[in-house]
């Protein structure tokens, strides 16, 4: 299942970059990244020193830029050793995702069709705040891409994407975007709930291109 990370985190531990990601590969991640998106979602075209973060496995974090105050969606981007598929799993996998996102308290398909599920996630979004229950639609382009929208629940507003992209050269490697806007109504304030996505992005996506390196993963 496409997860999302509520609790709050004390933030970013960057890595300063110590070489020039190679040009060739810095254009084949520039193209994989634009295409992939579409027209779906906004495109997450990279610049060479976010191409050079990516290659010393750092996670490049943007807020998207949008017409109204408080609208925009979080992205963040990782690289990823190895083919989709196995990330592709795991993200699909309420079980799997449970044991490395924090605060994901419950998560059931509760329908399924040939495009895609509809969702029911249990998430305890902070300590300081009670649990919340919301169902959403999540449609699958396969080993590809996966869009999310909230359909009932308690966040009033809950959307995103996931998309992997696959990159050529000596050993398969995969970028992974994911996007989201959060709006959780009266029960956070709108610049908050930004914040609390600026922090949360980045460790989702470590956390899963460290399940996906285990070797306890199946």
């Amino acid at each position: 299942m496409v997860q999302w990370l509520g609790a709050i985190h004390s933030g970013m531990k960057g890595i300063r970059v110590r070489a020039i990601f190679p040009r060739r590969l810095a254009a084949g991640a520039f193209f994989c990244a634009s295409f992939f998106c579409g027209n779906q979602a906004p495109a997450f075209p990279l610049g060479e020193d976010e191409l050079g973060r990516l290659a010393q496995g750092e996670v490049v974090v943007r807020v998207e830029p949008s017409p109204g105050q408080g609208n925009e969606r979080v992205q963040a981007a990782i690289f990823i050793d190895g083919p989709a598929e196995p990330i592709w799993k795991i993200i699909n996998d309420c079980q799997q995702t449970k044991e490395f996102i924090t605060g994901l308290k419950g998560c059931r398909v509760l329908q399924q069709d040939g495009a895609g599920e509809l969702i029911e996630h249990r998430m305890q979004i902070s300590k300081l705040l009670p649990e919340v229950t919301y169902i959403f639609r999540a449609e699958y382009e396969l080993h590809r891409r996966i869009d999310f929208k909230k359909r009932s629940g308690d966040l009033k507003e809950f959307e995103g994407s996931w998309v992997l992209g696959g990159i050529t050269g000596e050993k398969p490697r995969t970028l992974v975007i994911y996007s989201l806007f959060l709006n959780a109504g009266s029960l956070l304030p709108q610049w908050a709930a930004q914040l609390i996505l600026k922090q949360d992005l980045p460790e989702i996506l470590l956390a899963l291109r460290k399940r996906v390196s285990s070797p306890q993963n199946p």
